[in-house]
């Protein structure tokens, strides 16, 4: 098995694609490779996003492990609301 991976709004357009998959292994591992494939741009915008792995929130630098078989999604930051 292996963890599929989410990518929404900035992080989709710099990777060029909506999913992908990657091996199970600590989170910075796992941004690593994800960084690899899709390069500087997703790497830049991979260091401020917020990850949510099962529905758990983290941080790109936390130390978390994901699991075989689990799902994350990665999310940059947004902006906008009521001024």
């Amino acid at each position: 098995m292996a963890v599929q991976v989410r990518f929404f709004a900035a992080l989709r357009d710099a990777a060029g694609t909506d999913r992908a998959i990657a091996q199970p292994g600590p989170l910075a591992d796992v941004l690593e490779q994800l960084c690899r494939a899709h390069g500087d741009v997703f790497r830049r915008r991979v260091a401020v996003s917020t990850v949510i792995g099962d529905g758990t929130a983290c941080r790109p630098g936390d130390d978390v492990v994901v699991e075989d078989g689990a799902e994350i999604a990665l999310l940059p930051p947004v902006s906008g609301g009521a001024g």
